[in-house]
């Protein structure tokens, strides 16, 4: 067997169902007998970073490891910005990059792939010899499902051809770690500390989610009364509960953000409790306590500080402290009484004043009406950008894995390719991708990608033809914003020159043009939704420090910029709601 075959047949025996990846000379063979010989399939990217992005869908919602291929030299290069995104968002990956051979001296495409992977902090395996390699490869593939983390192995493009040993297969296998769990009596003196309170609340993250932790969360959350909420990240694991209060931090409703302000104790379950969650501790009452539990100790009370510590996974800790709650037979009414239920229960998001005008339509209104108009059984995938929040607050998930957060880096343009991937791991659902026209001029490219492989996804570009973020930040340090607006694509336009179907929506009965390719969806779906650039969301003042504090200019309650842009003539002030 040689070692582009070993490859492929190692990661068959992993139980891998899918990779992602842009071919090149350096790993053209080992992907090519992959596909061809061994059925596994593979989705060719039209950029790199795009096949990285593709990946990391693909494991956030299977909670899989992802697999993506590229080529030396730019090939790795291309990926760093889909890489160091799911690097920071603790996604298990394998990336298999082909690299120079090393008898050719100087080679155009030869650079220290090592160095670049270590430099946005992603772990680097090495393939030590051809008869190491199907154990170096398990190891890596292990590896990356333990630390839930990338990791990056590269293999010359000269071994590649060389004779290996098929025997290392035998020993090739997954292994899952178990569960971790508190000490006994750490979760006795945790039960002591939760004991104490009146009004808990409980707010659980990506880990929690990686847990399957719902279950044991509900369970625990109903004898001791608490509510329930979310990281940005982790919208959908409570979905449906009737004590579900929405996120904490930036994206919260107002209810959330009212109720979560009178918790005496928050429980945090395989959350970083980061600056967007908690606001340094400013979404909370000043003398709130905080249990913070995940399974890295390092992340524990490190981004926001926390009374009490403990070191395990989110749902046997919270199943560990349920049961020793029952064993002493305490519970409490806490939040959840006939007046919490009654003021959660008449809630409502379309409480705002619609700002449509028949040129453009407000998004809030825009995410209701699809909210109500697709597919329940649906995966929502969100790109960064100003434009992200209207989405997160106002359009939503049936479960955690049928949301996905890419903005750990904050980088626009990564949601198209996110989107493909999420779409390959559950193509029951209706994959929804919400990019700005910003983002998804970066990965355009990928449109393609959907149309060749048949998915029906529906990408709903909202369009304010501008970098929305920067229009806001400019104006409140009083400097010039021509240089964040663009000229008003027709996307609905390009998509159909790119074989995608496409509407144009200015306003809601816009919108039913939509409904004949709900009935019958062949392919993907471009919805340009023609945005007013001057709407400023309510959460960006919450989740931009100072954003709001910032402005050095007198004339910061009027806007300060008239353009003209392509015929297009702006005039924008601040978004009053």
């Amino acid at each position: 067997m040689r070692v582009y075959e070993a490859i492929g047949e190692t990661l068959k025996k992993l139980g891998v169902e899918a990779t992602f990846g842009l071919m090149g000379d350096g790993n053209l063979r080992f992907m090519t007998h992959l596909a061809h010989e061994l059925g596994m399939p593979y989705y060719a990217a039209r950029h790199e970073g795009g096949a990285v992005a593709m990946a990391d869908g693909y494991s956030r919602v299977t909670g899989r490891v992802g697999v993506c291929s590229v080529t030396q030299g730019p090939g790795v290069t291309n990926t760093l910005t889909a890489l160091t995104e799911a690097r920071k968002a603790n996604t298990p990956m394998l990336l298999l990059a082909g690299d120079t051979a090393a008898r050719i001296l100087r080679h155009n495409q030869d650079v220290d792939q090592s160095a670049i992977f270590k430099s946005v902090g992603v772990a680097v395996a090495r393939v030590r010899s051809p008869e190491t390699l199907t154990i170096d490869l398990s190891r890596a593939f292990n590896q990356a499902l333990a630390v839930q983390q990338p990791i990056a192995i590269s293999i010359p493009t000269d071994m590649q051809g060389l004779e290996c040993d098929a025997d290392g297969l035998a020993a090739v296998k997954v292994q899952a770690s178990m569960p971790s769990c508190p000490a006994a009596e750490e979760i006795r003196r945790a039960v002591e500390f939760i004991a104490d309170s009146k009004r808990p609340a409980i707010i659980a993250g990506r880990g929690a989610v990686r847990s399957n932790a719902r279950e044991a969360l509900e369970n625990l959350a109903e004898r001791i009364g608490a509510l329930l909420a979310t990281t940005g990240q982790a919208k959908g694991l409570f979905a449906g509960n009737p004590f579900y209060v929405g996120s904490s931090g930036g994206f919260a409703w107002e209810l959330g953000e009212r109720m979560l302000a009178q918790a005496d104790l928050i429980l945090a379950f395989g959350a970083s409790l980061n600056y967007w969650t908690t606001r340094n501790r400013e979404m909370f009452s000043p003398s709130v306590r905080i249990l913070h539990c995940d399974r890295n100790s390092a992340a524990i009370g490190a981004l926001t500080s926390a009374d009490f510590g403990l070191l395990g996974d989110a749902a046997a800790t919270a199943n560990a402290l349920a049961e020793e709650l029952a064993r002493r037979g305490f519970s409490a009414a806490g939040f959840r009484t006939p007046e919490s239920r009654r003021e959660i229960d008449s809630f409502r998001l379309d409480n705002f004043q619609d700002q449509s005008d028949g040129r453009t339509i407000d998004p809030r209104t825009l995410m209701l009406k699809l909210d109500a108009m697709l597919p329940r059984n649906r995966t929502v995938v969100i790109d960064s950008g100003h434009c992200m929040g209207w989405p997160i607050i106002y359009l939503s998930a049936p479960d955690a894995a049928g949301f996905v957060f890419s903005n750990d880096f904050m980088a626009v343009g990564l949601g198209l390719g996110t989107a493909f991937g999420a779409a390959i791991a559950r193509p029951d659902r209706l994959t929804i991708c919400t990019p700005g026209d910003g983002g998804l001029m970066m990965s355009l490219g990928e449109l393609e990608t959907f149309v060749r492989y048949k998915i029906p996804a529906l990408v709903v570009v909202l369009n304010d033809a501008s970098y929305g973020a920067e229009v806001h930040l400019l104006k409140n340090v009083g400097l010039p914003g021509d240089g964040a607006f663009f000229r008003d694509n027709d996307f609905a336009a390009i998509a159909t020159a790119m074989g995608v179907e496409g509407v144009t929506v200015r306003e809601v009965g816009d919108l039913e043009g939509l409904r004949p390719w709900l009935n019958e969806r062949r392919g993907p779906m471009v919805v340009d939704c023609k945005l007013d650039a001057q709407l400023r969301g309510d959460w960006f003042n919450k989740v931009s420090p100072r954003a709001a504090g910032i402005s050095a200019c007198a004339a910061s309650d009027r806007f300060w910029l008239e353009e003209s842009i392509e015929a297009r003539s702006w005039s924008l002030k601040p978004f009053q709601s």
